[in-house]
């Protein structure tokens, strides 16, 4: 019989240590098959993980039948067996479940401490133990609860083995909730279920981030939160997210890690709401807008040639280049946008930023290969070619939606995320040309409408 059982439904393991004859003592070779179980929890298709007991009893700490004979190198073996059973449940990038199912003393307290949320049987009992056999807390016993409880509840329950019963520990907020024992199994998994509907990644950094808030200070702490919410921002569930917000669904996260987005890249915050009126003028609306546009295009790509033996030269677009060249093609994007009915309302002439539904977020200037630099023209010609056929498309769907948002007031979601997609890789392709990045258009469909922020993005409620 295996030491530790391993089950799968969806995205959620359940981790089964299988020693029900000694409450599921814990051993050497329990200790090397859960450490492999956890290892095959780092599986990306694993979103959420539960640790449990088989038996009576969720696990009551070292089996000391090993001790026959001596205590041998205790310190060696909490480094090789507990200490990396405990590091790698907070090293594991998803929650970590317990199901307290029984008695769970000593080392096998600690490892219920060690997991993210802890669930238990009204029949479970918490009992540190160490201290009824003249030894200290170990398996990260001390800096896990008194990280729970604080400094003074934490050296009385430690220093006298108090044992706490599920809805003491409940109370003390040492586990989340208390279900009847015959309920606990079902529990565990609708908490494993719940959390594994949700963005994985941005789970795993908030259990990253409390870990490191108890040895960083305050500015720093917020600075590894800037960093990681930017990361994050690259992220499918984070696109999602907010499209679900903005839609007012409910969202489908899916816990893809972190992508590199295209520098350039769409921002959608339309509606799908069109006001007939301007749908039936559109394109008597946007002419000044149109021939405007097409200058001020005109000129930008006569100053990339200026542009191009700059940066050659010195490896990147100077800011005001780059600045001048971001607000053409986010111009560009306004006024396609409102053209091919993307989004409804009139653009203002001058393309800053966060001032239309449908915009375009430019990442700062950045180092560029020299003989991209150089070979621009010709390395162009094939995204330049798609981007034209894109323009084709994106007119015959403008067209065909034109009949539909008149007659019912709202264009079709399907033709408004494909126009975006046109957009946008044009919208990449003039920027590869200009220099504002010397990445390849993206054909990748999600990079095509990442939503809006309803405080930065101009809106039509």
């Amino acid at each position: 019989m295996p030491e530790v059982e391993v089950t799968r439904e969806d995205a959620v393991v359940t981790i089964t240590l299988n020693r029900p004859d000694v409450l599921n003592a814990l051993n050497r070779a329990l200790h090397e098959r859960l450490f492999d179980a956890l290892q095959e929890a780092r599986d990306p298709a694993v979103r959420a993980v539960v640790i449990t007991g088989a038996g009576r009893g969720f696990c009551v700490g070292q089996d000391l039948q090993e001790f026959r004979g001596g205590a041998r190198d205790v310190a060696t073996n909490l480094r090789e067996s507990y200490h990396r059973n405990v590091l790698a449940i907070r090293a594991l990038e998803k929650p970590v479940i317990a199901a307290i199912n029984g008695p769970a003393a000593g080392a096998g307290l600690s490892l219920a401490l060690a997991c993210d949320v802890r669930v238990a049987a009204d029949n479970a009992s918490l009992v540190p133990a160490f201290v009824n056999i003249g030894l200290v807390p170990d398996s990260g016993g001390t800096w896990l609860a008194r990280r729970l409880l604080g400094t003074s509840r934490a050296f009385e329950w430690l220093t006298t083995g108090r044992r706490l019963t599920a809805t003491e520990a409940h109370e003390w907020g040492v586990v989340a909730e208390v279900v009847p024992a015959e309920s606990l199994a079902e529990r565990a998994g609708e908490v494993a279920q719940l959390f594994a509907s949700m963005p994985t990644r941005a789970v795993w950094e908030t259990k990253r981030l409390l870990d490191r808030a108890e040895t960083t200070t305050l500015a720093e702490q917020l600075e590894l939160e800037a960093t990681t919410q930017a990361e994050l921002t690259r992220t499918h569930d984070f696109f999602e997210g907010t499209g679900a917000f903005l839609e007012k669904r409910d969202a489908a996260f899916t816990g893809e890690p972190l992508r590199h987005a295209h520098p350039v890249n769409l921002v959608m915050g339309d509606d799908l709401i069109r006001w007939r009126l301007t749908v039936a003028l559109r394109w008597l609306l946007v002419l000044p807008h149109a021939f405007l546009s097409t200058l001020w295009l005109f000129l930008a790509l006569v100053v990339a040639l200026v542009n191009a033996v700059i940066t050659f030269v010195r490896g990147s677009s100077p800011h005001g280049l780059h600045a001048w060249n971001e607000r053409c093609i986010r111009y560009w994007v306004h006024v396609n946008a409102y053209e091919y009915l993307i989004a409804d309302p009139f653009p203002s002439f001058r393309g800053w930023r966060g001032t239309y539904p449908v915009d375009l977020d430019v990442a700062p200037p950045g180092r560029q290969s020299r003989w991209r630099t150089a070979l621009r023209p010709i390395i162009a010609i094939p995204p330049y070619a798609l981007a034209y056929v894109l323009s084709i498309v994106l007119l015959v769907t403008a067209v065909i939606g034109w009949f539909v948002a008149l007659a019912i007031g709202r264009y079709p979601r399907g033709f408004r995320d494909l126009g975006a997609y046109a957009i946008r890789f044009n919208a990449q392709t003039f920027a590869f040309l200009l220099l504002l990045t010397d990445r390849f258009p993206s054909l990748a469909a999600d990079d095509a409408t990442t939503p809006a922020s309803s405080s930065t993005t101009a809106r039509r409620t």
